[in-house]
């Protein structure tokens, strides 16, 4: 979806740049590879945009103009038609059927978002959605001093990941989760190199394991639902 946006963007001088987090670049780089996008396309093995741009889930994006100036900060990204609204098929097994009614709780406006930006390409500063400097610092997340040592915990997680392996990151990350818990990349990237087998393409559900308090389903369910999932976005 983003390769299909910066094709039709780049003739009006607009340009996509995509940012895959994982502290395992070689399981990341093969799905780069095979997309084989025509636009910037980085592999963030520390999470750097999480610390730098205010990230704390995926897909989130920000928009920076021509100037190198930040438009509008990290919000929820999503240009995808919602899928159909069919009902959750029965005899699922319990944890996956509740999974389920929590994703489609997730707000669903790709269309909306996607209208935002090509306004913007169009329209430049003029555009409605482009913010003044006051305010997207006003909407840009806060950075208590609980966030920046979960930064650092994760930062020291990844060096000891590079080094020992989950076990030797594991109790770093734990410290992430707890002093930043609506951070979601943080908790996705440890919970999975923890749930999925040996060999096998991530594990999406991430559930409950032996190894972190949390999991998907439980995590999300206690911060209010999927529809409270992403921070709150204000066109």
């Amino acid at each position: 979806m983003w390769q299909a946006l910066h094709a039709e963007i780049a003739p009006r001088g607009g340009a996509v740049v995509t940012v895959a987090l994982d502290v395992l670049a070689d399981r990341a780089a093969p799905w780069v590879q095979a997309a084989a996008p025509s636009h910037p396309s980085v592999l963030d093995a520390s999470h750097v945009t999480d610390e730098l741009l205010g990230f704390v889930n995926v897909p989130m994006a920000v928009w920076v103009d021509e100037h190198g100036r930040i438009v509008r900060p990290a919000e929820r990204a999503s240009i995808d038609p919602p899928p159909p609204d069919t009902p959750v098929p029965e005899g699922l097994p319990e944890r996956l059927g509740q999974m389920m009614v929590e994703v489609r709780k997730i707000p669903r406006d790709g269309p909306v978002y996607r209208s935002a930006i090509l306004d913007w390409i169009d329209r430049g500063a003029d555009s409605p959605y482009v913010l003044s400097p006051d305010t997207v610092v006003a909407r840009s997340a806060e950075r208590p001093a609980t966030h920046a040592r979960a930064a650092a915990c994760f930062e020291l997680g990844h060096a000891l990941f590079q080094r020992g392996g989950t076990d030797a990151a594991a109790p770093w990350w734990r410290e992430a989760h707890r002093l930043f818990p609506e951070n979601w990349t943080y908790k996705r990237q440890a919970w999975t190199l923890v749930t999925t087998p040996e060999g096998q393409p991530s594990d999406l559900i991430q559930g409950p394991n032996d190894v972190y308090e949390g999991n998907w389903l439980d995590d999300v369910v206690a911060a209010g639902g999927g529809d409270r999932y992403y921070p709150e976005r204000v066109l």
